[in-house]
């Protein structure tokens, strides 16, 4: 398979993508430029005990906010394969997009849960898991199934 054989619905597919990883670069980035307050946010939330060590408590949320950034970066690097293995027709690209696709979904719904985060990142969380359920909508489209289709095995 190749592009040239692909369905129009592809190119949807490859969109979403990186509109997803846009999105996830842009919270990365303002995850660095609000990294402090982010963290102001993340402590004054927090039920801590009286005598807490709160340096401490911040440390570890701010390794946290650091993490994210890191696992942008190599979502990054993931999606850059993954968008040219599956221009190419690999039906194992295929797969991961399903899997990584419900994977986000429910990251997105855990961090939403949590409460740990401000409004306008829990808005970007939102608009992100649109754009995740659109891909999983795109992905699922017949032609593009039929398109990924495992090959047939002939008998001998």
């Amino acid at each position: 398979m190749n592009e040239k054989t692909a369905p129009p619905e592809l190119r949807r597919v490859t969109t979403l993508l990186l509109v997803n990883l846009g999105l996830s670069a842009l919270l990365a980035v303002l995850f660095l430029i609000f990294h402090s307050s982010l963290l102001d946010y993340q402590v004054a939330h927090m039920s801590l005990p009286p005598g807490a060590d709160v340096a401490a408590v911040r440390e570890g949320l701010g390794a946290g906010l650091w993490g994210r950034v890191a696992g942008v970066v190599v979502i990054g690097l993931v999606y850059t394969v993954l968008l040219r293995r599956i221009r190419a027709g690999h039906r194992r690209a295929f797969v991961r997009v399903l899997i990584l696709s419900v994977i986000s979904l429910l990251g997105i719904a855990y961090l939403l849960s949590t409460g740990q985060y401000p409004v306008w990142v829990d808005v970007e969380q939102v608009v992100q898991a649109v754009v995740v359920l659109a891909l999983l909508w795109a992905v699922t489209r017949p032609a593009v199934r039929a398109h990924f289709r495992p090959a047939a095995v002939q008998a001998p």
